[in-house]
């Protein structure tokens, strides 16, 4: 068994990444990154977590300490995350109400949760209440935000008095990286990091920094419990381990080994020592640090690309850049500039429709979406008619903007016709999500019913139309083939009725003393012609009496 043991521990050490773990390592001040050419980027957007670029402003805040029963009432949005006594901004100047100050951290965590959701694709506005839904992204997200805002009170820190920010813990961020499989392909995921930032182009001195490097719940960051231990699929190979080995030992009564099976385990332990062997010298030749010629890059993947905070905001007509806003359907803005023209401010919380200072977020019409109703979505219509007509090619997800599911799709050739069916129902049934957003619900649901009713009704009236030709054809097949055998046994029946007299061997001949009746046909053929060995009817010689052969001669006709 310690030989198992060492076994499973070389296993251990050989599958650890020579580059250690993307998520908790700190970059040095001179970052550099390696590229995984043959990976797929998946949620790596521009900032990478959700509030990352607020947490330098949080930082400098003055904050004081209030208890949770203080707060509870007026926090919606984070109502069920924040169980704990939180922080609260400390007005500098003037007195402010603490509901209008929770208020105001409560629509900011509802703000970053809905631009973050629309960055990473989705459609916010059907996660109003985060906690009810089933996508555990969404959840990890929703924690996030709302530790970000409402960061814990220091331990032992009194209502009223100040205390510091305490950031969310970086097991709260490894969390949402597990729950949202995010994947930039290179080290720059990580949760506890430290680089410079640039404005305008130029590098400048501001320090950007990631996380509280510690497991929630702890006294220095702002975090909920965590799940550690082994992966499922290193547990599920030290139990098969373990059963193999146990399994090649049987036992006796007294649950010793048996000594039948002594020598079958010293064999098996010894196989065992060499196989230990082969994968340390395969270790020792292939694992040494990885010295690769691997492409690196200084700047991490998701830091490249366009930052969707920008990509979103607003910018009065006229105005200069650095007046742009997050939200076009904030106070002050007139109506006929919300939402791009192309959609209306609808309150995000049904508790808070009727208030006048209630957070609004852009509805969008029916073609258009993301916060400012600037991107066109793809047609559901278009979706449909390619799923249905060119879903053994894959059409509909080459349009959707998944090449990788098209080509599988085109590979199996729908799927050998369930692909193909399941992708019409889903597609038509209702607006199915593209890479980014839903498609737009510009099918109405009778058009699809009778389309796809159609289509089966076809397809099952030609199969019905095939099946009944091939039967008939087979029945058509059967009927020539009863009557071929019964022509032959019946014409076997009449060679000998329709043989006719003819010359046998051995058999006498006739004596033609019998009355005149008909014998068969060809006793008057010519001469010239073949009677199967028949005598012809000849007449006698001329001054010559006598009978002559043939089927008349008894009527002795001279």
């Amino acid at each position: 068994m310690a030989r198992i043991h060492v076994f499973l521990a070389v296993l251990l050490l050989c599958a650890a990444p020579c580059g250690g773990s993307k998520v908790n390592l700190r970059t040095s001040a001179a970052e550099s990154f390696t590229q995984n050419a043959i990976c797929r980027q998946n949620n790596c957007v521009n900032p990478l977590f959700p509030g990352l670029l607020d947490l330098g402003k949080l930082d400098i805040i003055a904050w004081q300490c209030t208890n949770h029963s203080t707060v509870s009432d007026y926090i919606n949005f984070c109502g069920e995350m924040v169980n704990y006594p939180p922080a609260l901004p400390s007005p500098n100047a003037t007195s402010r109400a603490v509901k209008d100050i929770v208020k105001e951290q409560d629509d900011a965590a509802a703000t970053m949760f809905y631009y973050h959701l629309s960055g990473l694709g989705y459609e916010a506005k059907e996660f109003r209440d985060p906690g009810a839904s089933g996508d555990e992204c969404v959840k990890s997200i929703w924690r996030m935000v709302c530790f970000t805002y409402f960061p814990k009170a220091q331990a032992g820190c009194s209502a009223g008095q100040p205390t510091s920010y305490l950031r969310p813990c970086r097991n709260t961020c490894e969390s949402y990286v597990a729950a949202c499989s995010v994947e930039c392909c290179d080290e720059s995921v990580q949760c506890v990091f430290q680089h410079t930032v640039s404005e305008g182009g130029m590098p400048t001195e501001m320090v950007q920094t990631g996380y509280i490097d510690a497991l929630g719940p702890a006294a220095v960051c702002t975090g909920a419990g965590h799940r550690s231990g082994l992966p499922i699929g290193m547990l599920l190979s030290i139990f098969a381990a373990h059963a193999v080995f146990d399994g090649a030992t049987s036992r006796d009564e007294e649950g010793r080994p048996s000594s039948s099976t002594s020598r079958r385990v010293s064999s098996s332990l010894c196989s065992s020592n060499v196989l230990i062997a082969l994968v340390m010298v395969f270790c020792a030749l292939f694992l040494q640090g990885c010295d690769v010629d691997v492409p690196h890059h200084d700047l991490g993947n998701w830091r490249l690309k366009p930052d969707y905070l920008v990509a979103f905001e607003f910018v009065a007509p006229g105005q200069p850049a650095s007046s742009a806003i997050l939200n076009s359907c904030s106070e002050g803005v007139a109506q006929s500039l919300q939402c791009s023209g192309r959609g209306y401010c609808k309150a995000w919380s049904e508790t808070e429709r009727i208030s006048a200072n209630a957070l609004s977020f852009c509805e969008c019409d029916r073609d258009w979406t993301d916060p400012e109703c600037r991107t066109r979505r793809k047609s559901q219509v278009t979706t449909f008619l390619l799923a249905l007509f060119g879903g053994f090619f894959g059409l509909d997800y080459f349009y959707l903007g998944w090449p990788w599911w098209g080509a599988a799709k085109l590979c199996t050739f729908g799927g050998c016709g369930f692909w193909w069916v399941l992708d019409i129902v889903r597609t038509g049934s209702g607006p199915v999500y593209a890479f980014d957003y839903r498609v737009a619900n510009d099918l109405p649901h009778w058009v699809y019913v009778l389309s796809t009713v159609t289509l089966f009704g076809l397809i099952g009236f030609a199969v019905a139309i095939e099946s009944y030709l091939s039967f008939r054809k087979r029945k058509r097949e059967d009927v020539m083939k009863l009557q071929e055998s019964e022509e032959s046994r019946h014409l076997g029946k009449m060679d000998a009725m329709l043989d006719g007299p003819r010359y046998r061997a051995g058999v006498p001949s006739p004596t033609f003393n019998e009355p005149m009746r008909f014998s068969g046909y060809g006793a008057t053929l010519p001469s010239p012609l073949p009677n199967a060995g028949v005598p012809y009817a000849v007449p006698s010689p001329p001054g010559q009496a006598g009978r002559f052969a043939g089927p008349y001669g008894p009527s002795r006709i001279s």
